[in-house]
């Protein structure tokens, strides 16, 4: 059943501001007069919360585009950290009006490795009629014990919940967390890349992939695919998109040798990387939008191998967080 919206006093905001040009090898200006706006339910089972780590996907069989999100309740103790959260699930025909469905992804049964919450969605993929998520599930109440699962959709996307594994599918030493999926034409692997910390390399991005995504056993061992500049204490995935027959990982840094938090967008011909500067002049993605919350969880929204529009995770009033989305228009001669 479609649930009626309203936006309440301090709504969930999804502000999308038309872009009026865009190339790969630079960041548009944008044009911040068109604002649209997403927003949960204003009852007793959605009480004040921020949206924060997302991903959107279009589904080419119903011309729709779904969006999920982990939502944090602003009385989580936890907040704005993604702990005892679920991954919350939206539909729209156009990106600017959206309908909320409810809770794809809860929190796991006890005794699963999501046993205290499911989040950090950084890729949803269309792949064989369905839709497929990859997430951080928090095995226990530390900051330390996470792996990524993976959930998906059946014929109808509507129908919640997702089904997902009863196990990780990728779970190397360290905290697991921003998977993004991404299916490649021509080629018969679901991929994911995720951050992970484990061992001395520190934090990092890594790859893995199967031909069978259903099963949890059947992924491959996670291997590295990046490497820190000097000065770069910390990378995580925030985005992962096939454009122009290649892969572009967007991948946030900070460090001593970064000024502040900031997005590298980093390309390769191949799966398994390595992955290097899409622009050798410039590493980080250039005129973000003020206000970013976390460096600005960054997420490309692909249609026909295009990118369409990209949305962040922005801070709004107080310490609740929301997002912020750019559509993409291209002039005629481009």
């Amino acid at each position: 059943m479609i649930q009626r919206l309203f936006t309440i006093q301090l709504p969930f905001t999804l502000t999308v501001a038309m872009l009026v040009s865009f190339s790969l090898s630079a960041v548009p200006r944008y044009d911040p007069s068109i604002t649209y706006q997403v927003a949960l339910p204003g009852d007793e089972n959605t009480p004040p919360a921020s949206i924060r780590e997302h991903s959107i996907a279009w589904h080419p069989l119903l011309k729709c585009y779904y969006l999920i999100a982990d939502v944090v309740s602003l009385e989580n103790p936890h907040h704005p950290n993604t702990y005892e959260t679920a991954l919350h699930l939206w539909r729209s025909p156009d990106l600017s009006s959206w309908t909320y469905l409810g809770v794809a992804v809860p929190v796991g049964k006890e005794g699963r490795f999501d046993a205290h919450g499911a989040s950090s969605p950084a890729g949803m993929v269309f792949r064989s009629g369905k839709l497929y998520v990859a997430y951080s599930g928090r095995k226990t109440e530390r900051f330390t014990e996470r792996g990524i699962g993976l959930a998906w959709s059946g014929d109808d996307p509507d129908i919640l919940p997702w089904a997902s594994t009863t196990r990780a599918i990728s779970d190397p030493p360290g905290e697991d967390d921003d998977p993004g999926l991404l299916s490649i034409p021509g080629d018969d692997r679901l991929h994911c890349y995720h951050r992970t910390t484990g061992g001395a390399a520190g934090y990092r991005i890594v790859h893995t992939f199967s031909t069978t995504p259903e099963d949890p056993d059947s992924w491959r061992k996670a291997t590295d695919v990046t490497q820190r500049p000097d000065g770069v204490r910390a990378q995580e995935m925030t985005g992962v998109a096939w454009l122009n027959g290649r892969i572009h990982l967007f991948v946030i840094e900070q460090g001593d040798g970064v000024h502040g938090i900031q997005i590298a967008h980093l390309v390769s011909d191949k799966a398994e990387g390595p992955f290097t500067q899409f622009d050798p002049a410039r590493r980080y993605v250039e005129n973000q939008p003020k206000n970013l919350a976390y460096g600005g969880h960054f997420t490309p929204v692909v249609r026909d191998d295009r990118m369409v529009a990209t949305f962040w995770t922005m801070f709004q009033e107080g310490k609740r967080y929301g997002l912020q989305g750019h559509p993409i228009v291209v002039k005629p001669n481009e």
